[in-house]
C-alpha cells in the first residue's frame, strides 16, 4: 500500500501545528482553535452561565476545564488519547 498526502492534506499538515488562534488574552474569550496532526481542535466556553471550557477534536469532547489556559495545556494529551482511541477502533 502506498500512502500519499493529498493537496488538501499538505495544506493542513504544513500549517503551524499546536498554535492557538482566536481571542487570546481577552477575559471574555469564548473560542480558540489550533491544528493537531493537521486537524482542528477547539477550546470552547461551555455556556454564558458557567465558567467551564471544553476541548473538541475529531468528534470527541473533554470537559471540566476551569480556564481556557488549563484546557489548552491539556490539549496535546487529549489529542493523543483521541488518536489512540481511534486507532483501537480499527481492526485488521
Amino acid at each position: 500500500m502506498r500512502i500519499q498526502v493529498t493537496e488538501a492534506g499538505k495544506w493542513t499538515l504544513d500549517a503551524p501545528q499546536q498554535v492557538w488562534r482566536g481571542e487570546d488574552g481577552k477575559a471574555d474569550s469564548v473560542l480558540q482553535s489550533a491544528l493537531f496532526a493537521g486537524q482542528a481542535m477547539l477550546v470552547v466556553k461551555e455556556s454564558d452561565d458557567t465558567v467551564g471550557f471544553s476541548l473538541r477534536y475529531l468528534g470527541f469532547k473533554a470537559t471540566g476545564f476551569m480556564t481556557m489556559t488549563a484546557a489548552k495545556q491539556s490539549a496535546p494529551d487529549f489529542a493523543q488519547r483521541v488518536l489512540g482511541r481511534m486507532l483501537n477502533m480499527t481492526s485488521k
